[in-house]
């Protein structure tokens, strides 16, 4: 069995308007890591991941450089015990 594991990332700075969240998306897909990811009030972006531990160590990595008209200033990450196994990974609308 395929051990997975499930994170919780929030990315600070400039991360809205700027296709963050379709950046991650796009490589969250590519790496087949489940999950989703969504603007909040405060500015920062949020996103849940669920997959194999380097293919979710690689979105993470993707979440710490963010697209070229963005700018992170931090980003905190956070193991979770999953309360569902996600199928996909979607953009949700903050």
């Amino acid at each position: 069995m395929t051990h997975i594991v499930t994170h919780l990332i929030r990315v600070h700075g400039r991360v809205q308007g700027v296709g963050f969240r379709q950046f991650i998306h796009s490589i969250a897909t590519e790496r087949s890591v489940t999950g989703w990811i969504r603007n909040t009030s405060d500015g920062s972006v949020e996103a849940m991941l669920q997959g194999r531990p380097a293919d979710v160590g690689s979105v993470e990595a993707a979440c710490r450089k963010g697209p070229a008209l963005s700018r992170v200033d931090n980003v905190d990450c956070y193991p979770v015990d999953p309360d569902i196994q996600y199928d996909s990974f979607e953009v949700r609308q903050g």
